[in-house]
């Protein structure tokens, strides 16, 4: 490739990381609304036709969802976690390991799941406070879970695979799974409810059937051989096991604290208020599936978005993904959180369409909720921040603090002189104290081996690559590919690497990034490309990221034969597979990322 030298080119932007982040936050947002979207619609269908009674059922099987989650978020995390690592590394091999695991222990906890459950509803109430509850409100809330627990594998494997198809470049088919999943819902709740009669099984059934159909819409993905992961019963490893429930555990401790706090305000809402507290607590939880769904979004995207970042060492990408986080939060969920507070009425009316003390205690529990919704995101943000940060204890900890130890402790405190009142008033309360002491926990956190903000940012303190061995750049021209190669030959020299290995990098850039910029860039659609170089233990390493079209250079090259009469073709690749120590690519969220060590 023939080039003329220019100026140095722009450093990296971050645009393509901060689209990438919102587009995983809707696909996350998505995943969140089509979990709970069945317990949304049996809420409000229940509410007006089955009557508050039943509604307080619906309430008391709540507790379902999170011990399903508790599973699926595991795996979810556990595999997300270690797949987006596996992708910031290039390793194919890994990322096949930890799937295969990841869905084998799907299927096999959540049938064993679905046949406990099935099989002993009537403990399970009790488990999820039912105790309290009178005779007809207890034998409904049993059926109710049979129904629900039959439908388990379908939940749990359709939480699983929906982060896996964003990693994967899918992003179409979670939203039709959800639409899916709605329609079929409400469709079997309708037919139950005016045709069949079944009563809280039949509309627990009607909830798991729409669950096995969002399963199997997004199973339907790994049919295609172009997926990036592949099942395999020979690429599982043991040592994966380990690391997979550990990077898993933050998000169990989050779903198990998620489960055992409308237990615990069941409980007490019973004493205070009998079954019109739990019916307005119930209308709360359903309605919280869609008002909350942003910020339990956001803090998915920073998982996945981190996991990459981290198995990278790229701080400056991790920066950026928090700051986006952070941003989201700021606009996005505060302006939700304002629009939940002035249409609450509707939304108590809509599950308690009856009047009473239940419409008006729902009133004030969706109007506190909203209040805490930017304060839950950060919290929830933060967690998962400290989990990608391999600070799992504090994750833990701040998972369980989410729900049971702030909330539910403000509630018993408040109640003892406020009543009910101070149940709902819990909520923002409990949310609020958890984020001024996160606040407070990165101020006077400082590492004096970083500048700025990254050194509050808890990092471990061998992540990242030095500033001034690493140079990162955003190019959008094929002027700006030739200053960079040209910038690098001095940038090796400086860090003692050979003269030979420097134009092996420079030769890289201007073939692979100028290509990129030359045919990707040509089909008239806005594109980015980012590219890092960095030194580490005197090895170069070359990361290029774009938004194109996909393009596998180890596929291209392996497939291209010489051609006698036109040896000179696609010469410049073939040098590149031929000088690089190891090419690593992988194609995720419908971005290239191409990885040359040098």
């Amino acid at each position: 490739m023939k080039l003329n030298r220019t100026s140095q080119g722009p450093h990296a932007d971050g645009v393509i990381t901060r689209k990438l982040f919102q587009k995983t936050m809707i696909t996350m947002v998505i995943a969140e609304l089509t979990g709970g979207v069945t317990a949304i619609i049996d809420g409000i269908l229940v509410g007006r036709y089955l009557g508050t009674t039943a509604l307080a059922v619906s309430g008391l099987g709540s507790p379902y969802y999170s011990v399903a989650s508790i599973i699926s978020g595991i795996l979810m995390v556990g595999c997300t976690n270690l797949s987006t690592k596996a992708i910031g590394r290039g390793d194919r091999d890994g990322l096949n390991c930890v799937f295969s695991l990841t869905l084998t222990l799907g299927v096999a906890l959540s049938v064993l799941l679905a046949a406990f459950g099935a099989g002993m509803p009537g403990q399970f109430a009790l488990l999820f406070g039912a105790k309290g509850a009178t005779e007809e409100v207890f034998t409904q809330t049993a059926a109710y879970l049979r129904g629900l627990f039959l439908g388990a594998p379908g939940f749990i494997l359709y939480v699983i695979l929906t982060p896996i198809l964003q990693l994967d470049g899918d992003a179409l088919r979670p939203k039709i799974a959800s639409i899916a999943c709605a329609v079929t819902d409400v469709a079997g709740d309708l037919l139950n409810v005016f045709v069949f009669r079944g009563g809280m099984f039949g509309m627990a059934l009607a909830s798991s059937i729409s669950h096995y159909v969002a399963f199997l819409i997004v199973a339907s993905h790994f049919l295609k051989k172009s997926s990036l992961f592949h099942f395999s019963f020979r690429a599982i490893q043991k040592g994966t096991l380990s690391p997979l429930l550990r990077d898993g555990l933050p998000r169990a401790m989050c779903m198990l604290s998620r489960g055992l706090l409308p237990i615990l305000l069941n409980t007490l809402l019973l004493r205070l208020a009998g079954d019109a507290g739990v019916t307005a607590l119930s209308a709360m939880i359903n309605s919280s599936f869609i008002v909350g769904a942003l910020g339990w979004g956001i803090g998915g995207a920073v998982l996945i978005m981190g996991g990459m970042m981290i198995g990278e060492q790229d701080v400056k990408g991790l920066r950026t993904v928090m700051k986006t986080a952070l941003t989201d939060i700021l606009i996005g969920v505060i302006a939700l959180a304002a629009v939940v507070f002035l249409c609450a009425r509707y939304i108590a009316v809509l599950f308690v369409p009856d009047g009473g003390e239940a419409q008006s205690m729902a009133l004030a529990f969706v109007r506190c909720y909203a209040i805490c919704l930017p304060f839950l995101a950060f919290n929830v943000t933060m967690a998962n921040y400290l989990q990608v940060v391999s600070r799992t204890l504090d994750a833990n900890i701040v998972n369980i603090d989410i729900e049971v130890v702030f909330t539910a402790l403000a509630a018993y405190l408040l109640s003892s002189f406020l009543g009910a009142a101070g149940v709902w008033i819990a909520y923002a309360a409990g949310q609020a104290v958890l984020s001024l002491f996160l606040v407070l926990r990165m101020l006077l956190s400082r590492d004096s081996g970083r500048t700025g903000l990254e050194s509050h940012m808890l990092l471990p303190k061998d992540f990242g690559i030095p500033a001034h061995d690493c140079i990162e750049r955003s190019l959008h021209s094929v002027d700006e590919v030739v200053a960079l190669s040209g910038e690098v030959v001095p940038f090796c020299a400086e860090r003692g690497i050979a003269v030979k290995t420097a134009n092996r990098l420079a030769l890289c850039i201007e073939e692979m990034a100028g290509n990129v910029i030359e045919h990707g860039f040509a089909d008239g659609k806005p594109h980015h490309l980012d590219v890092r170089v960095l030194v580490k233990d005197g090895t170069v390493v070359l990361r290029l990221r774009d938004d194109c079209s996909k393009f596998d250079l180890r596929e291209k090259a392996a497939s291209w034969q010489p051609d006698p009469e036109h040896p000179e073709r696609n010469i410049g690749i073939r040098m590149i597979m031929r000088v690089a120590k190891d090419v690593a690519y992988t194609n995720t969220m419908n971005t290239n990322n191409l990885i040359i060590t040098i």
